[in-house]
């Protein structure tokens, strides 16, 4: 039987689904790829204003925020210069939680009325990005509105009798409990399941929790603030500095309906050659403890969610090697790379962690038991839930580590080195 972190509960226990057309109040941002600083009175409301691209004869984008993610199923266009066919040969819709990785166009028709309407069958995202094929042939988005499917978008909150879990009434882990017992398997899998953030299960009134890239500043989606990189900010030793830059980002982090930051990166940078040392603090381990423990206080005083990465050693690299594996010592390892994640986890109670993709005393990071359980949770007293990093499980097979046959294997064995409760993944049942 699986279970799943009671925090990770906790932090997704809110809304419920209901079916709606969105008002541009739904948009979070719009970002495109000309006439950017523009882009946003596609979602206005008002159908006097518009976006043109500066050059229709190069292929351009489009790519909406949404405040709520949910099963999207159409869209719907005000636009000049284009028609219903026009549409179906140059635009391609995509609907996704991971805007960097949009996935395959949706297959959808076009109502002959306008504003046109396109429809598809309901898919779940928090972004929905419009590609625009070069043409000869000028055009002017005017309006977007984004409709949802039935019982699957945001809206209205669930009433607590018929979903007791809700009921704030309750004590938290009664709630859990309720939820718990009433989750299928497959329910339970999906809450395991990180895309861009944690997927919701509406029909159980459990929201999606975004996430965003956020080392110097919120990432996805025009307007926000961009401070220098993290290299930069190590540089000033100043943490009430610092604090001050995280809690700006944490502001606007809320503002685009968002709760949960892949940052900071806590690695500890020990070869020039290395690309990603711009990510860190620097090459001593209590200068990106103090400004790295800085940034989370900053952060978490907006009610938000940290992970700190990457845990860990993903600093130590071989002739500047991303994520190449470097044998070193345990005094080595707990000196100098752990001590700034010790310290974010033991001084600010971070709710999330993420994983490395390297080895830990030549065992894969991902499936450590030493450290995932020995040392995070056992030594360390963590509670929260640990995130992969993109390709981390999937490492375990023939792409790196070869400790595994398939992503089913993978996967057990990430979940036997976190858990003390054994888990299995039943190959039948789920697709990984």
């Amino acid at each position: 039987m699986f279970t799943i972190a009671k925090r990770s509960l906790v932090l997704l226990l809110c809304l419920v689904s209901v079916h709606r057309l969105h008002a541009q109040s739904d948009i979070v941002s719009v970002n495109a790829s000309a006439n950017a600083s523009t882009a946003m009175v596609v979602a206005d409301g008002d159908i006097h204003t518009g976006w043109s691209p500066q050059d229709n004869t190069q292929d351009q984008y489009l790519l909406l925020a949404l405040q709520k993610p949910g099963n999207v199923d159409r869209v719907q266009l005000a636009t000049d210069g284009l028609s219903p066919a026009s549409l179906k040969k140059d635009l391609s819709v995509y609907i996704t939680y991971d805007p960097m990785n949009p996935g395959n166009a949706v297959a959808y028709t076009v109502s002959k009325t306008t504003p046109y309407v396109l429809t598809f069958p309901a898919k779940y995202g928090a972004h929905v990005r419009l590609m625009f094929k070069a043409t000869t042939h000028p055009y002017t988005i005017k309006e977007l509105k984004i409709g949802y499917a039935q019982g699957t978008g945001s809206g209205q909150q669930t009433q607590p009798s018929a979903k007791p879990w809700l009921n704030p009434a309750l004590p938290v882990d009664q709630r859990v409990n309720l939820l718990l017992a009433a989750m299928t398997p497959t329910q339970k899998m999906e809450l395991l399941r990180e895309g861009w953030g944690i997927p919701g299960i509406p029909a159980l009134g459990i929201p999606a929790m975004n996430k965003v890239e956020a080392i110097h500043g919120f990432s996805y989606g025009s307007g926000a603030t961009i401070f220098p990189q993290s290299i930069a900010l190590g540089a000033t030793w100043d943490k009430t500095l610092v604090e001050k830059v995280a809690a700006t980002i944490g502001d606007e982090t809320v503002s685009a309906n968002t709760v949960e930051a892949w940052s900071p990166v806590l690695d500890v940078a020990q070869d020039a050659r290395w690309g990603r040392c711009e990510e860190t603090y620097g090459e001593d381990p209590i200068l990106v403890a103090g400004i790295g423990g800085a940034w989370i206080k900053g952060y978490q005083s907006k009610g938000l969610i940290v992970t700190p990465k990457h845990f860990a050693v993903h600093g130590a690299v071989m002739r500047g090697r991303d994520s190449h594996d470097l044998g070193l010592s345990e005094r080595e390892i707990r000196d100098i790379h752990l001590v700034p994640f010790r310290h974010a986890i033991e001084t600010y109670h971070c709710q999330s962690i993420m994983m490395a993709y390297s080895d830990f005393e030549g065992v894969p990071v991902a499936k450590s038991k030493e450290l995932l359980k020995g040392i995070l949770r056992d030594e360390w007293g963590f509670d929260g839930y640990i995130v992969s990093d993109c390709g981390a499980l999937g490492n375990l097979t023939s792409r790196k580590h070869y400790t595994a046959t398939n992503v089913v294997e993978a996967a057990n064995q990430a979940l036997a080195a976190t858990f003390a409760t054994k888990y299995k993944v039943v190959t039948k049942q789920y697709t990984l």
